[in-house]
């Protein structure tokens, strides 16, 4: 390798010597930028893991936002479903309750000479009640099925009150006031 150095002028040495020299800075240019756009990637990826972070939970918040609006709509069609099933419809409450009670005191077997509706008005709430109020005359066995297929029922209608009027002698025979709650939605 001397051999070849020895061969070269002082011109082309000297040529030589500053073609090395700038061979080194660009090798140490292109080092120290290269260690620039390294950390330049390190501090993207960084961010980037970030932002997946942030948008991993901002999923997971519409995900769960999602599904509290979904609650939300069951229950705007649960309570649909129990005002068209459950309560009485207002305007018509009072016949739709007359046929629901005799239909139970058919069922029932017991018959109800007269009733007397008592309309109230719930404060602060959309739903009215009409309290009926009848006398029942009969046994307890009779007593007891009325009060199995009020339960059965499926409209709120609702045993609010008993006063006992008479028992017989025996016991066989009671007589009642009977106060029963039927509901109906005020919307």
């Amino acid at each position: 390798m001397n051999e070849l150095f020895s061969a070269l002028d002082e011109k082309e040495r000297t040529r030589l010597r500053l073609l090395g020299l700038l061979f080194l800075v660009a090798l140490f240019v292109l080092i120290f930028f290269s260690l620039g756009q390294r950390r330049s990637y390190q501090l993207l990826v960084e961010r980037l893991q970030g932002r997946d972070k942030a948008a991993a939970a901002a999923e997971a918040k519409r995900a769960e936002s999602a599904a509290e609006w979904a609650q939300w709509q069951e229950a705007s069609q649960d309570l649909k479903d129990l005002k068209e099933k459950f309560f009485y419809r207002e305007g018509q409450e009072a016949s739709e309750l007359r046929l629901d009670l005799e239909k139970i005191f058919s069922e029932a077997g017991i018959s109800v000479r007269s009733y007397r509706y008592n309309y109230v008005s719930l404060e602060k709430e959309r739903i009215r009640k009409v309290n009926v109020t009848f006398t029942f005359a009969g046994s307890y066995p009779i007593l007891k099925k009325f009060l199995q297929t009020l339960e059965r029922f499926p409209i709120f209608l609702l045993l609010e009150k008993i006063d006992f009027l008479k028992i017989g002698g025996d016991g066989t025979i009671i007589e009642l006031r009977i106060v029963l709650a039927a509901y109906y939605a005020n919307y």
